[in-house]
């Protein structure tokens, strides 16, 4: 059934794509989470100077607020 969706790239790219996950799976979790972190980052536009989303840390030293 991959056949007739994927055809032949499945067929000769499946094997080595599962050995290497197999061998190396701290190394492929982090590519996958540094690719969703980048389109994260180019998505969402935060350069409006609002952060609705995303990490708030408060008000630290040096923002021109009091201690």
């Amino acid at each position: 059934m991959l056949e007739l969706l994927f055809g032949p790239p499945l067929m000769n790219w499946g094997p080595p794509i599962l050995a290497h996950v197999q061998q190396n799976p701290w190394r492929v979790l982090s590519v996958i989470l540094v690719a969703v972190l980048l389109i994260d980052w180019m998505v969402n536009d935060r350069s409006s100077g609002s952060c609705d989303g995303g990490l708030d840390f408060g008000s630290g030293h040096g923002d021109g607020g009091g201690d």
